[in-house]
């Protein structure tokens, strides 16, 4: 019953068992759903979860979960499990306490585990039972297993995906074809060619996107009606480069204000994306829900230009939010103003709208930078695969010399293979028997007898073997097996 209220509260104390903990971090974690939730107790070391309540657990919870709860407080720990029976609700005890995020699985979950081997958790059967935490523990170490015999990431990191950073790749010349070392790819942000001489220091070009502004200066840029912009080279408060702009809103006659440059020169925006990158501290300055916070004009004047619009939801609080354009197949989304000319645009805007007139905006916490478009001419890219082609090599490898590439990328999938995880669930029966008989110096054909979780446990090796042959993927390197395109 997910919208059934169980109330589930938790006494903390100290290694005395007496002393009640305040203001110590206690997560829970439901096995089914391998959703998590975080609290601190209070002044007398008790902290009460609501099941129920969806900001608790997302898919809320029902009879017959398995609960854990986790503390860790200077040096000790204390974690447990209990099955939750029923409605009416449930109290328990830990002995010491604190600060820490209770470690999840990726793969698969306790309950996918305990169902598919057909054993218990050690709460409903403490002499055959298997702990949760400990499923976790060697679950975790498999992951990472599999990852590393697979070179991929099965996951998509809780939606954050995995950044690989300025990851180096040696060109010949008039290379074309190069391949990520890591897959799937999810988005590449830079595909870079060192354009430096051999006597010369690297001096890298990113290919990926041509840049239309770094905001590394103010020169050419306006602002309407109460708006000021000022330049901003504080390094943690810049994006990209050495500097970022301040968009600032600081009088009280309009709701909005349209901070614009004319670039000096243009570019064509049909088959391409356009992205900026714009941080907000405090979400609650821009108009409510519903309404258009930011709008993006791209365009030949002020006069003559596309625009799109972005609800205040697509802006990250206390985050750089880039903000992405696909002009083939966002047309259909932008409005026009006057006759624009995609193929020669030259004019960059963004109109922001605050909650009211009133609304003034502290130095830093409007901020702009990094302003490019890609032509989807000079790369042709896979990202499953992990393959990217230059389509004219001789542009920028053209002589020998010191040819080098790198990118910058998040990788991931969406969601998780089924084939992955049932991988990981035998992985780590296999891992949990092999340790087992080796504690008890006995061999399998001895295993009868044993209780029935170490008999459920056994696995066979070939289907292990069969499922990483068809989802390894051997790192390529940076082969190259296509001709010098002249």
């Amino acid at each position: 019953m997910p919208g059934s209220p169980h109330v589930f509260g938790i006494q903390v104390y100290d290694t005395d068992g007496t002393t009640a903990l305040a203001n110590v971090k206690v997560s829970i974690r439901n096995e089914t759903s391998n959703d998590t939730s975080s609290g601190n107790t209070n002044a007398s070391g008790q902290i009460v979860f609501n099941l129920a309540n969806s900001s608790i657990f997302t898919d809320g919870w029902t009879t017959g979960d398995r609960i854990s709860y986790f503390v860790l407080y200077q040096g000790f720990e204390a974690k447990e499990s209990v099955l939750v029976q029923d409605t009416g609700g449930t109290q328990v005890t830990l002995d010491l306490a604190a600060a820490t995020v209770a470690p999840s699985l990726r793969y698969f979950t306790v309950s996918d585990f305990l169902d598919y081997f057909q054993v218990s958790a050690f709460d409903e059967d403490n002499a055959n039972g298997i702990k949760p935490q400990t499923i976790v523990k060697v679950g975790q170490m498999v992951e990472k297993r599999i990852d590393n015999l697979t070179y991929r990431k099965w996951d998509n990191n809780a939606g954050s995906y995995y950044s690989n950073s300025e990851e180096l790749h040696t060109a010949k010349t008039r290379q074309r074809v190069f391949w990520l070392k890591n897959t799937p790819v999810f988005s590449i942000s830079r595909f870079e060619v060192n354009v430096g001489l051999p006597s010369q220091a690297e001096e890298w070009f990113n290919i990926m996107y041509l840049l239309l502004d770094a905001c590394d200066a103010t020169t050419d840029w306006s602002a309407s009606t109460d708006g000021v912009i000022a330049l901003n080279t504080t390094n943690n408060q810049v994006n990209e480069g050495t500097g970022a702009l301040n968009i600032t809103k600081t009088g009280g006659t309009v709701d909005n204000v349209t901070y614009s440059k004319t670039l000096s020169t243009t570019f064509d925006f049909t088959r391409s994306e356009f992205r900026l990158d714009f941080y907000c501290e405090d979400i609650t300055e821009l108009v409510a829900t519903g309404s258009t916070a930011v709008e993006i004009r791209i365009g030949s004047d002020s006069s003559n230009y596309y625009a799109y619009v972005f609800d205040r939801t697509k802006i990250g609080q206390a985050a750089w939010s880039t903000l992405t354009i696909k002009f083939d197949s966002d047309a259909s989304d932008a409005s026009t103003t006057g006759s624009p000319d995609a193929t020669a645009c030259d004019y960059v805007a963004i109109k922001i709208t605050y909650a009211s007139s009133a609304t003034t905006v502290t130095v830093g916490d409007n901020r702009l930078d990094y302003i490019r478009f890609n032509s989807k001419e000079d790369l042709n890219i896979n990202l499953p695969s992990g393959r990217v082609e230059i389509t004219d090599a001789t542009d920028y490898l053209p002589e020998p010399g010191k040819d080098q590439v790198r990118a910058t990328y998040l990788q991931g999938a969406s969601s998780v293979d089924e084939d992955i995880k049932l991988l990981a669930i035998l992985m780590t029966g296999k891992n949990f028997a092999k340790r087992t008989l080796q504690r008890l110096n006995i061999s399998a054909s001895e295993v009868a007898g044993l209780s029935s979780s170490i008999q459920n446990l056994s696995v066979d090796d070939q289907e292990i073997k069969s499922i990483l042959q068809t989802k390894s993927f051997p790192p390529i390197g940076n082969m190259w097996n296509e001709k010098p395109t002249y």
